[in-house]
């Protein structure tokens, strides 16, 4: 029987997951913290669904690995895919940046990620590490932005969730289509891991674009339907043990003191 995890924190995408998931027969466990509790033996099909690093924690404890889309992924698209210059660089290389420019921690969240018209806030933070690596890009504007779930290359779930840069969820979006296809054409772009979530939008000049892609396990779902969202979280989670080695490059394994 298939096992959804669900970290502490209660959110309606938690709670929408949980419902489908029991629906499907599955069984569902909400933890009481970020420790796996004596005793519990989780089903061998695991998924897990939270925050990002609580994900990351609880897998290192039950001996499982977690599949993300590489750090520099999106540096690594073509033009077509992404309509705009990205590139990789080390925080410490940022004041030498042309501003204003898009900046992005491409996992933790060292610091908020948006449009920067020069480097003195990061020049105040002389706790950010300078070999960080962080996702510059020219500046653009999305007139929509959709999230959609892969699987194994194809697009399953998909949900609209910004309209002009501000909030605006829809499940039935009529462009939702398109998003999917153009999602699952930039997939085949650059390696991704075979559970994945890529953000993809329309330009003001219409054109579509990739935004960012993010790990499943910790990805909102907006409106898409949870049941392909849970086969999604299914496949993103892999026993550490024998892991086949095309997928270690989507890994990054937490190690517990």
């Amino acid at each position: 029987m298939p096992e959804l995890v669900l970290s502490p924190r209660d959110t309606e995408d938690g709670r929408r997951l949980a419902e489908a998931a029991r629906a499907a027969g599955w069984a569902v466990h909400r933890l009481e913290g970020w420790r796996a509790p004596a005793g519990w033996t989780p089903e061998p099909d695991l998924a897990l669904y939270g925050e990002p690093l609580f994900c990351r924690v609880l897998a290192a404890q039950l001996g499982r690995v977690l599949l993300e889309p590489n750090h520099d992924w999106l540096a690594r698209l073509p033009a077509w895919a992404t309509r705009r210059r990205v590139r990789c660089i080390r925080l410490g290389d940022v004041p030498s940046e042309a501003f204003p420019v898009f900046l992005k921690p491409p996992d933790d969240k060292l610091f908020p990620a948006r449009v920067y018209d020069g480097p003195e806030p990061f020049l105040a933070r002389p706790d950010l590490p300078p070999e960080e690596p962080v996702l510059a890009s020219d500046p653009v504007r999305f007139a929509t932005e959709h999230r959609v779930h892969l699987l194994d290359g194809a697009a399953v779930a998909c949900s609209r969730y910004s309209v002009g840069g501000a909030l605006s969820v829809d499940g039935a979006d009529p462009d939702r289509v398109e998003a999917m296809a153009f999602a699952a054409k930039v997939a085949q772009a650059a390696p991704v891991p075979p559970a994945v979530v890529i953000d993809v939008g329309r330009l003001e000049d219409g054109s579509w674009a990739v935004v960012e892609a993010n790990p499943a396990f910790g990805a909102g779902i907006y409106a898409a339907a949870p049941l392909p969202v849970l086969d999604v979280l299914r496949s993103a989670c892999r026993p550490q043990a024998g892991l086949p080695k095309a997928l270690a490059a989507f890994t990054y394994p937490v190690t517990l003191e």
